[in-house]
């Protein structure tokens, strides 16, 4: 069984996981939400891929979107199918096998979902055959790349906080995985010319009974370097490399977008 059928699977039948997707609750969702509507124009018609539980498609919708939620687990959704309205549907759907007419959406837009994908460059030349031209592309989620991650993991652990699962449950994995993410970024950045159109790295995800979170399921290093190298090698325009929420996350996205511990890029066709 390939990586991605067994990640398929594993998001189809575990309620664990499913039970862990009930943090991310309004609150949880706000900064995601509040991104996509800075960066959408008024009425538009968004397709939100790998929603999970469904909240952020019907946060959408509320702020007047006409929406599709989607997500590859039946499970996760099951739930969220009772909130359809003729401007607000659920579809289970592969990302990596889009059932949409291309150029049949303003906004693509996605939150936590890039670094679960074991075929990223399929995934994104699926959002840019659906999004209209002039319409925009959104993503959100962990910059596993990083090295201001393991970095804050290291700190946590100082302060005696537990760490991240797989990535930092040491001091000593946290600074390992800061050494490793320091190269990455510096070889991302520097070393690989822009006119590459992908460096994609993967991992064996952990796709345990007992889901522990903390992308320990996650089957791509999440990098925005790669992301805009990839977009801007198909004409795609950045609009925003990094935004930052929070004072220090936005001085970081500002002055260093590329180190921001999450990604949150637009892109316009």
């Amino acid at each position: 069984m390939s990586i991605r059928e067994r990640m398929r699977e594993f998001y189809e039948t575990s309620e664990t996981y499913k039970g862990l997707l009930s943090a991310h609750d309004e609150a949880y969702l706000r900064h995601y939400v509040e991104l996509v509507i800075r960066y959408a124009p008024p009425r538009s018609k968004v397709l939100d891929l790998g929603c999970g539980n469904g909240i952020s498609a019907r946060l959408l919708n509320q702020a007047d979107f006409d929406v599709v939620g989607t997500d590859i687990s039946p499970l996760f959704l099951e739930d969220a199918q009772t909130w359809e309205k003729p401007r607000l549907r659920y579809q289970v759907c592969d990302v990596m096998e889009l059932p949409f007419e291309s150029e049949s959406f303003d906004v693509i837009c996605s939150n936590e979902l890039v670094e679960h994908l074991p075929d990223v460059e399929t995934a994104l030349t699926e959002m840019m055959r659906v999004v209209c031209k002039g319409g925009r592309i959104v993503i959100s989620g962990p910059n596993l790349c990083s090295p201001l991650i393991p970095f804050l993991d290291w700190l946590n652990l100082m302060a005696g906080k537990p760490g991240r699962p797989v990535w930092g449950e040491t001091k000593r994995q946290a600074l390992q995985q800061f050494m490793r993410n320091c190269g990455l970024y510096i070889q991302k950045r520097f070393l690989t010319p822009a006119t590459v159109a992908s460096n994609f790295i993967y991992r064996e995800p952990d796709l345990q009974a007992d889901a522990i979170g903390g992308d320990a399921d996650s089957a791509y290093y999440a990098s925005s370097i790669d992301l805009a190298h990839f977009f801007r090698s198909h004409g795609f325009r950045i609009v925003k490399k990094a935004v930052g929420f929070g004072i220090k996350g936005r001085i970081i996205a500002g002055a260093f977008p590329y180190l921001s511990p999450y990604i949150t890029m637009v892109v316009e066709k």
